[in-house]
C-alpha cells in the first residue's frame, strides 16, 4: 500500500543543488493538510515527472496536490535561535495538481 499526502501547495520552486551526484536540479514545495500539518516534499531529476513538474512548480502555489511518497529522510535543523528540531523530508512521486499537472485524482 502507498501512502500518499494530500493538501494544498503552501510554496514551492525547482532550485539548483550541490547534491550526492554533483550539481542538478531539486523540486521542493511543502504540502498543507487539512489539520494544518506540513510535509516538506522534494523531487529529484531521476524520476520521470521531473522535467515537467520543474516548469510549474513555481506557478501552483494554492492549488490542491496530491503525491505519492516514494522515501523519506528525518535529519535535524537549527533555526536562527539557536533551538533544534527534527524535520522530515519526503521524497515524492506520482503527482498530481488538477488542472495544472499530471492526471486526475481519482
Amino acid at each position: 500500500m502507498a501512502v500518499t499526502i494530500t493538501g494544498t501547495i503552501k510554496a514551492g520552486g525547482a532550485y539548483e543543488v550541490n547534491g550526492k551526484k554533483g550539481k542538478q536540479t531539486m523540486i521542493s514545495f511543502t504540502v498543507i493538510d487539512e489539520l494544518g500539518n506540513g510535509y516538506a516534499c522534494q523531487m529529484w531529476p531521476d524520476d520521470p515527472q521531473h522535467e515537467q513538474l520543474a516548469e510549474v512548480i513555481g506557478f501552483a502555489r494554492r492549488r490542491q496536490v496530491q503525491c505519492t511518497v516514494a522515501g523519506y529522510s528525518v535529519r535535524e535543523r537549527v533555526d536562527q535561535n539557536g533551538n533544534s528540531r527534527l524535520q522530515a523530508n519526503f521524497v515524492v512521486t506520482d503527482v498530481v495538481i488538477p488542472g495544472v499537472f499530471g492526471a486526475q485524482v481519482a
